[in-house]
């Protein structure tokens, strides 16, 4: 898993436009599910759903290249891309580069605030944590 990839972290949006902006989370969705693309086919498939230059396309992949997110290389005339992290790989990267920064400067907010939402919002989970805990420090 690349851990030089760095993103901003947008809470208040939905999925993965939280750290990639929408055209970008849109692009890798695509790429994820082909597993290997062309600006071109992505380009098709974006224009079913709205009017998009191939340029506008073209450009968000390379810079997709240029984070780490996609690998790119040349097959004749076109560049071929393919994922440089599955999406679950990337989604946990992303959880540990936002929990970390957390954790690193408002550990005691970050941990409060958890427990309390997991107590209002998903008892279960909390008892999956309160048990991995207790695994963990063999309590």
């Amino acid at each position: 898993m690349p851990l030089n990839m760095r993103f901003r972290f947008s809470p208040a949006k939905d999925g993965l436009v939280k750290v990639l902006g929408p055209l970008e989370t849109d692009i890798m969705q695509i790429v994820w599910q082909e597993d290997r693309s062309t600006v071109k086919h992505v380009h098709r498939s974006l224009s079913q759903n709205r009017e998009i230059a191939y340029t506008t396309v073209m450009t968000t992949m390379s810079r997709l290249a240029e984070k780490g997110v996609l690998n790119r290389h040349r097959e004749g005339l076109a560049y071929v891309y393919s994922p440089a992290i599955t999406e679950d790989d990337f989604v946990q990267m992303v959880v540990h580069q936002v929990l970390d920064g957390l954790m690193d400067e408002y550990s005691d907010t970050a941990i409060d605030y958890m427990v309390d939402y997991l107590a209002r919002n998903n008892p279960a989970e909390l008892e999956r944590l309160h048990q991995t805990i207790r695994a963990r420090t063999n309590i």
